[in-house]
């Protein structure tokens, strides 16, 4: 009697309704694995940032630790090169010089102080002459002029030093009235540098080290 009342497509339609709700069924059960894979993805992220995190503070006290250790391999160098010139100063002072001889600070610190007592120059000035790192007398070739080499030894050279060499320079020849030449010894210096040190009067020396 039903398949005379009912179509084809009606006596079909339970059959399908339930293949539908098992569809139904089967992708809940998807979905539910792939909001579970969700949740250990985000944990999974989460952790990475963590780790990322961790890394970046890594990746931050290790570039503090290399940029220590050049400035202080910097600072190595410039003392093993200060050393050697001073060492062999009359090696490259001698094709400026002739009876090149160190000056010890300690023979110019009376007149230092005394200057500074009358208020000739200031504390920070006489502080600043002995920044100095060599103190050269001796004869100019060209001249035969007795001239007072106020020294300073760079690994590299920057346009600031310069300026602190030629000052150091000055307050030297205005207390001892006589010629002070500002002379810097140099590893690495640029073009602009070497043009600032002939603008302002002061003698470059080259070197190897």
């Amino acid at each position: 009697m039903r398949k005379i009342i009912l179509t084809t497509e009606l006596i079909e339609l339970p059959r399908k309704i339930e293949k539908l709700f098992e569809s139904v069924r089967k992708l809940e059960k998807r979905v539910g694995k792939i909001e579970e894979d969700v949740a250990v993805l985000k944990e999974d992220v989460a952790v990475l940032k963590q780790d990322v995190a961790v890394l970046k503070q890594d990746v931050a006290v290790l570039k503090k630790d290399v940029a220590y250790l050049k400035g202080e391999f910097g600072r190595f160098k410039g003392r093993e090169f200060e050393r050697t010139i001073r060492e062999k100063y009359y090696a490259y002072f001698g094709r400026l010089l002739r009876k090149s001889k160190l000056v010890n600070f300690e023979e110019i610190l009376p007149l230092l102080e005394s200057a500074e007592d009358e208020g000739l120059i200031t504390e920070e000035q006489k502080l600043s002459v002995f920044q100095l790192d060599l103190l050269v007398s001796g004869m100019l070739k060209s001249t035969k002029k007795e001239v007072l080499l106020a020294v300073e030894v760079f690994y590299s050279l920057h346009e600031q030093d310069v300026e602190r060499s030629v000052e150091r320079a000055d307050i030297l020849a205005y207390l001892l009235k006589k010629e002070v030449i500002p002379v810097l010894v140099a590893v690495e210096v640029r073009k602009e540098v070497e043009k600032k040190v002939e603008d302002k009067g002061a003698l470059l020396i080259k070197t190897g080290f």
